[in-house]
């Protein structure tokens, strides 16, 4: 059975509190965007911004996701930088730049290539989206083992 993961749009208190309710296995009180990835964690999605950041020649900046809680050790929120990218990559007007951000990206060497890669980029470039258009934040938790 693969990891529970979901990415999804908050403020602090919100990614805390949306935290505690996953960790307790009962439905968040919010409905805000949110994408469940089984099986993925902090370092797929940051070498996921490796891909990105080199596709849309966007510069250097910090790609770590960042935990943001003692208490919530595999809570994460996507640094700034790396959530620019990824809305940078939505608004691209090569449309074969997000398939070729998902093929290398399923191609590194730190991970298994999945056929579900090219849906699941754009997923996460919407979750991205929807955090710049609410002025919030992009936060990663992880199911503990």
């Amino acid at each position: 059975m693969a990891r529970r993961a979901q990415l999804f749009v908050a403020t602090h208190a919100g990614a805390l509190a949306r935290a505690d309710a996953l960790d307790a296995r009962t439905p968040p009180q919010s409905d805000t965007p949110h994408l469940d990835l089984p099986g993925l964690g902090a370092l797929d999605i940051e070498l996921l911004g490796e891909v990105v950041v080199k596709a849309v020649q966007f510069g250097h900046g910090d790609l770590e996701p960042a935990e943001v809680d003692l208490d919530h050790e595999l809570l994460f929120r996507l640094p700034p930088f790396l959530c620019e990218a990824l809305t940078e990559l939505g608004r691209t007007e090569d449309v074969e730049l997000p398939a070729d951000v998902a093929t290398e990206w399923a191609t590194s060497s730190e991970r298994d290539a999945t056929p579900e890669d090219l849906p699941l980029v754009a997923a996460i470039v919407g979750v991205a989206t929807a955090a710049e258009q609410a002025g919030r934040g992009v936060y990663l938790w992880v199911e503990t083992d």
